[in-house]
């Protein structure tokens, strides 16, 4: 139900004959509500950080891409779907872009040339070496025709 459609019901549903002051207050109520609860989750006062961030993905790369984008006739409409497309896949996926500024912020060590820390690649060169120096698996040649 959109917001127009919630907040005719709420108005509709006042009992008796209402002030014009009752209506709007309903009105307001209805329209804070529907609005609140997409933006801000259920019944929480803090904001959905997933929606905040899937809305900076999609604003920086509709200025990239958007340029791109022909303008006339259906091209403010292509935009806007390609828009709400992009918000939704970013949204539904949880992407976040984690950058160098926000992981020194949070006190990470600092990403290399391949985009893992130092640690991440001790780990994965262990994994390796484990594997080059462990044993072979077995391997035993089969005849396909032959059955036990």
């Amino acid at each position: 139900m959109d917001i127009v459609e919630t907040v005719a019901a709420e108005i509709a549903d006042i009992p008796g004959n209402p002030s014009s002051l009752e209506t709007a207050r309903v009105a307001i109520e209805a329209y804070q509500e529907a609005i609140w609860k997409p933006a801000f989750g259920r019944d929480s006062m803090a904001p959905e950080h997933r929606r905040v961030r899937a809305n900076v993905l999609t604003a920086h790369i509709m200025q990239i891409v958007g340029k791109y984008i022909c303008e006339h006739d259906d091209g403010r409409k292509n935009m806007r779907r390609a828009h709400e497309e992009l918000f939704e896949s970013l949204y539904e996926s949880g992407a976040e872009v984690i950058t160098d500024q926000d992981r020194a912020e949070a006190g990470l060590e600092p990403r290399g040339p391949l985009g893992l820390t130092r640690e991440q690649l001790r780990i994965i060169e262990a994994k390796r070496t484990m594997a080059m120096l462990g044993p072979m698996p077995p391997m035993f040649a089969t005849d396909p025709a032959h059955k036990p």
